[in-house]
């Protein structure tokens, strides 16, 4: 009987953790599944379906971004200021899903808007609401796992959870829009609008109401109270946050963290842009059928190629989490990245007259790359407000999330403004996009975005993080020594082990709150 009950105690206990882990995952459906559709799908909308130029069309996302990316300051400094008994971040969950729904259908829909400077003022502006709503969503939810959970390795399987889940919303999103757009070539983009209007509500909903499920199944601990009493001493205004970035960006292994995060994301972008309208131009997208009994399952060659990179990216998620655990959560960089340039180079000679299979081979390597780019950076992320609470001796977990999206906004639209500026430069029009064969002009400005960035860019990230050197090990023992000072005032380090914070951190041991004498830190 005593066996039955333990049995029966220990399933509860899993479905009460697994719950939690879900409900957290959840609200990265609107990280994945917004980035997956929107680098994959929207300059081509912008371009082919509104009729805007290449270079209008990067600008319009470049400065909704960018302006994304100066909202997550002022959004962190809302989220280490707000104090309610839900927390500092799950409130802002439930304020900003219903704006994120109808700014998202926004995008897709311009309300029969006719000029090409009107649709560039319209789809700007829309822009603009929408970042707005984003940084709602996201900066609070970056903020989110550290005040969760302070194990290393509870924060891996967390972030690995959150990576599932957006693998799941990437898929999803993609083949909504593949069932409501069927677009093979560049003139099958007219005549969509009713189809891009359903395209808004659907994704619009489907990626707000994670969040408040993120709401409802998750808790944030209660903060000490010497912690909590920081709270008077908090950033006040944007200039004080930017003050605190400039302290954060100190730390060595923050600074090594960040440039990490940036051409990851750089990475990314760049090839994901690029990847679908790629296909439209060199392969011009036939579609093909799967028929199961009555059953017809319709999808183009595009889909095939996004999941193809997904299968691979999703294939090495397990591995690359194992490494983790056993190395280090900077490991998979270094193991992901050579496949990385070598599904690059791949397509550094792919062309109209070089059989599909060659292409989808290289397309197979560049996933299995890409598996580090997004994975790695989330892990990480939590750690640097541990990191930064030794060296400060505050909590700043909004301010930390809002550094980190900062950088990836204004990445993600410099990278469409790349991307615009160099098909002008490559005089991609509408003419000789739906031309039978692609230009010589546009292969050279897709193979810039998919082979040349990310080999460039990979390179500078392998040589850095062979110098990354926070483990599981050293942020055990930051995390104990930071909870002794807390306690008693002070805390016990060696010579060496003052050494290795230096090491780690660039800082002189002297110069850390973990290294100050409580009436000197106050």
């Amino acid at each position: 009987m005593q066996s039955k009950t333990n049995k029966s105690f220990n399933a509860k206990d899993f479905f009460r953790k697994a719950w939690k882990i879900g409900s957290y995952s959840s609200g990265y459906a609107l990280g994945g599944g917004v980035v997956q559709v929107f680098t994959l799908y929207y300059m081509g909308f912008l371009m082919f379906g509104m009729g805007l130029p290449p270079l209008m069309a990067g600008a319009v996302i470049a400065i909704g971004k960018i302006w994304d990316g100066f909202i997550d300051p002022a959004m962190g400094l809302a989220v280490d200021n707000t104090k309610t008994r839900f927390g500092s971040c799950r409130p802002w969950f439930l304020i900003s899903a219903v704006p994120i729904f109808f700014t998202y259908f926004m995008l897709w829909y311009c309300f029969g808007i006719g000029s090409v400077n009107g649709k560039f003022f319209y789809f700007l502006f829309a822009q603009i609401l929408f970042s707005t709503a984003y940084s709602m969503g996201t900066v609070p939810y970056d903020a989110l796992l550290p005040r969760m959970i302070d194990n290393y390795d509870e924060r891996t399987n967390y972030s690995s959870a959150r990576m599932v889940f957006s693998g799941i919303a990437s898929v999803g999103g993609n083949y909504i829009y593949q069932l409501l757009i069927p677009v093979t070539k560049v003139e099958d983009y007219a005549g969509l609008d009713a189809q891009f209007m359903k395209l808004g509500l659907i994704l619009g909903a489907v990626f707000a109401v994670p969040l408040l499920i993120t709401f409802i199944g998750t808790k944030e601990k209660a903060r000490p109270v010497n912690i909590e009493a920081q709270r008077n001493d908090s950033p006040k205004n944007l200039r004080d946050v930017f003050k605190n970035y400039g302290e954060l960006l100190k730390s060595k292994i923050y600074l090594k963290c960040y440039l990490l995060t940036m051409l990851a994301a750089f990475i990314y972008y760049a090839m994901s842009i690029s990847l679908v309208i790629f296909v439209l131009l060199v392969y011009k997208n036939p579609e093909y059928k799967i028929t199961l009994g009555s059953l017809v399952i319709p999808f183009t060659l595009s889909f095939l190629v996004v999941n193809l990179r997904d299968f691979f990216e999703m294939g090495l998620f397990i591995p690359n989490v194992l490494i983790m655990k056993k190395y280090n959560k900077h490991r998979p960089f270094l193991i992901d990245l050579p496949l990385l340039f070598v599904g690059s180079a791949i397509l550094l000679f792919v062309s109209p007259q070089v059989p599909l299979f060659i292409y989808l081979i290289g397309v197979g390597f560049i996933g299995a790359g890409v598996s580090c780019l997004n994975f790695v950076p989330n892990s990480l992320m939590p750690d640097l407000t541990d990191i930064d609470e030794m060296v400060s001796g505050k909590r700043r977990e909004g301010t930390n999330a809002g550094l980190i999206s900062l950088g990836r906004q204004v990445v993600q639209g410099l990278s469409f403004l790349v991307f615009g500026i160099v098909l002008k430069v490559f005089n991609l029009s509408e003419d000789n996009a739906a031309s039978a064969e692609a230009t010589f002009g546009n292969l050279a400005a897709l193979k810039i975005m998919l082979c040349v960035i990310p080999i460039v860019g990979g390179a500078i990230m392998y040589i850095i993080s062979r110098k990354y050197n926070l483990d599981a090990k050293s942020h055990s023992f930051i995390k104990a020594k930071i909870a002794e000072k807390h306690q008693s005032g002070c805390a016990e380090i060696s010579a060496d082990e003052r050494k290795t914070l230096t090491d780690i951190t660039g800082i002189p041991y002297e110069q850390m709150w973990i290294g100050r004498a409580e009436n000197q830190a106050e």
